[in-house]
């Protein structure tokens, strides 16, 4: 859907005071571009405009325009050369029942603000020096009934405000100094708040369509954060607390709107980073960082259909990384890493996959994918956990209903698994459990003759230095490693239908190898103590 679908058409009655306005959904008012918007408004009023001025000080400037009717500006000067300007209504489009209030008390400050059309109000309070404010309204659209607010303390703080459409509400609060902050509006019923507090912080906000909602708060020095939402019904959360933090969030897109989408994004602490960018329906991305150096990266739906997808991304510690990509509808994803320099990453394309992927310790990475370029996963899930040090986990899958569950606790332990990569099938099932040092496990499934279907790999090793191995080709092979101790080994591979093998192994040094081909094959192979070996 493109922007022009953005906006409703009709009439939309509002009242305000004693006056009944119609807004006359029509198009803008002085440039064209391919967008069907807005807003005609007519009403009956009094022809009375005020203005109120009240200056102390050296040097300072007030510039009112009033054209139309039942406009009201009032402005307070305290301090040495601050300006301000007020302009309701031109020559070609006037202002009816606007309201400007201007309020300076400090040095050079600058507030300026201009609106047209029907009920539209500024108020702009700064208090320091060197401050600037600018605040206009329907210069580009018809429409009205838009509330701008903004509020400064210290010094040379920025703000800027630009809304377009009816019913549409910003704010702007500013403590400290060399802030920047700018918001952008363009729709029916778009609301925004803006909070700074601390030192050189940006922050950045457009939204185009309807009923959108942002919030954007910073704590700290040097964050920046942006957001971009196009669509209707979407919902923005920005909160950064610290310094040097960078937070981006995109919904929609000129070509592709979000609808009902919702991101959240919280970071305590130093230099983290997020980016959530998400297309079509009711899409949820929620991030949270707690420390210094994090990353965190969501994307749902971009350029590809479906929705009612959610990732959730949740980082404790430090220089800790973290990415997901989600294709499809209902999709989930939970993601959570606590200590330092881990890193998890998914991808999921298809529809009803569930990921979850949970890292403590130091240097631990995590890999999985659900689906592919070509082919899809559905109803596929993928549950990765590590608890140590430089572990690594890889599990990929495509088709129907595969499940992968790889659990390691210890150190520099490796967990690989595959399934219906190559071939057709689904059902599937991996197991892989690993306590200790250096343990390796790998497991691949796919369809031979058959498609790869009902196979199940179960390995659980506990020691050090272990090595567990099992391929399966076919439909209904089962192959399961039990290792406890030291420095084991067992590969088993099986090609064709209804096989099974069972390797149990306690002590130091075992090895095992065994090959099954063909269809209801077992094999049995029991070790314990120390050496020996079976083929």
């Amino acid at each position: 859907m493109g922007i022009s679908g953005a906006f409703c058409s009709g009439l939309i009655t509002l009242k305000e005071g004693n006056l009944l306005i119609t807004f006359n959904i029509l198009h803008m008012k002085k440039v064209v571009f391919s967008l069907a918007a807005l807003l005609s408004a007519t009403a009956i009023f009094a022809q009375s405009n005020s203005s109120d001025i009240n200056q102390n000080g050296q040097d300072n400037e007030v510039v009112v325009t009033q054209i139309g009717a039942s406009n009201s500006s009032t402005t307070a000067q305290e301090g040495m050369a601050n300006k301000a300007e007020a302009i309701q209504g031109s020559e070609l489009y006037a202002s009816s029942i606007g309201i400007v209030q201007q309020s300076q008390n400090g040095n050079k400050n600058s507030a300026y603000a201009q609106h047209e059309e029907v009920g539209n109000e500024v108020y702009q309070r700064q208090i320091g020096n060197g401050n600037t404010t600018r605040a206009t309204q329907n210069l580009e659209y018809t429409g009205g009934i838009n509330t701008a607010g903004q509020s400064q303390e210290g010094d040379r703080n920025d703000a800027k405000i630009s809304q377009e459409g009816i019913v549409n509400v910003g704010s702007q609060a500013q403590s400290g100094n060399s802030n920047e902050a700018s918001l952008s509006q363009l729709g029916i019923g778009n609301s925004s708040e803006q909070q700074q507090s601390g030192n050189s912080n940006m922050v950045s906000l457009v939204q185009v369509g309807n009923d959108n909602i942002g919030s954007q708060l910073q704590i700290g020095d040097s964050n920046k954060a942006e957001g971009i939402q196009n669509g209707d019904n979407n919902s923005l959360n920005q909160n950064q607390q610290g310094g040097g933090n960078v937070a981006t969030s995109l919904q929609g897109s000129e070509l592709y709107n979000s609808r009902g989408g919702n991101v959240s994004q919280v970071q305590l602490g130093n230099e983290n980073t997020t980016f959530a960018n998400q297309e079509e329906d009711n899409n949820t991305i929620r991030q949270n960082q707690d420390g210094e150096g994090n990353s965190a990266s969501a994307t749902q739906n971009l350029l590809a259909f479906g929705g009612e997808n959610s990732a959730v991304q949740q980082q404790g510690g430090n220089s800790n990384v973290v990415t997901v990509t989600q294709n499809g509808s209902n999709n989930s994803s939970d993601q959570s890493q606590r200590g330092t320099e881990n890193n998890a990453s998914g991808a999921q394309s298809g529809d009803d996959n569930m990921l979850t992927q949970i890292q403590n310790g130091k240097n631990n990475k995590a890999e999985a994918e659900q689906g592919g370029v070509f082919f899809t996963s559905t109803e596929g899930i993928i549950s990765q956990v590590q608890e140590g040090n430089d572990n690594d986990a890889y599990a990929r899958h495509e088709e129907k209903n595969n499940e992968i569950s790889q659990t390691q606790e210890g150190d520099k332990n490796k967990a690989a698994a595959e399934q219906n990569v190559l071939t057709f099938g689904g059902g599937n099932q991996i197991t892989q459990i690993q306590t200790g040092v250096g343990n390796s496990a790998e497991a691949s499934q796919e369809g031979s003759d058959v498609a790869g279907e009902s196979n199940v790999i179960l390995q659980n090793q506990n020691g050090d230095i272990n090595l567990a191995m099992s391929y399966q080709f076919g439909a209904n092979n089962s192959s399961e490693v039990l290792q406890t101790g030291n420095m084991n080994m067992a590969e088993n591979t099986q090609v064709g239908v209804e096989n099974s093998i069972l390797v149990n192994q306690t002590g130091d040094s075992h090895s095992s190898m065994l090959i099954q081909n063909g269809s209801n094959n077992s094999a049995v192979v029991t070790q314990s103590n120390s050496g020996g070996g079976a083929k």
